[in-house]
């Protein structure tokens, strides 16, 4: 599984590939972030946008009143999430 995160003017876009089929992993890692730290905080959202294939996902993050989100606090979370869930549920370590 390969993650990257990157900022492009006010937006964050989330790229993960390698997932096989297992896009709700990626969204279950979103929501543990929100829950977590507060990172992605519902309300401050914007605009989040999702395009997902068989192996991909992209999302788009982008806040609204002038919020924006910090790339590698994002990066940290997600990666934290889909490793310690990939680890949980027996599957290997993706590289991040």
């Amino acid at each position: 599984m390969r993650l990257r995160v990157r900022e492009q003017g006010d937006e964050i876009h989330v790229e993960v590939d390698g997932i096989a089929g297992r896009q709700h992993y990626v969204l279950q890692a979103l929501a543990e972030c929100q829950r977590r730290t507060g990172v992605l905080h519902a309300p401050s959202m914007g605009d989040v946008r999702i395009r997902a294939g068989a192996d991909r996902m992209r999302i788009r993050l982008k806040g609204r009143d002038g919020l924006r989100f910090e790339a590698s606090a994002i990066y940290e979370c997600l990666r934290e999430a889909l490793i310690g869930r990939s680890t949980a549920a027996g599957a290997p370590t993706p590289a991040a």
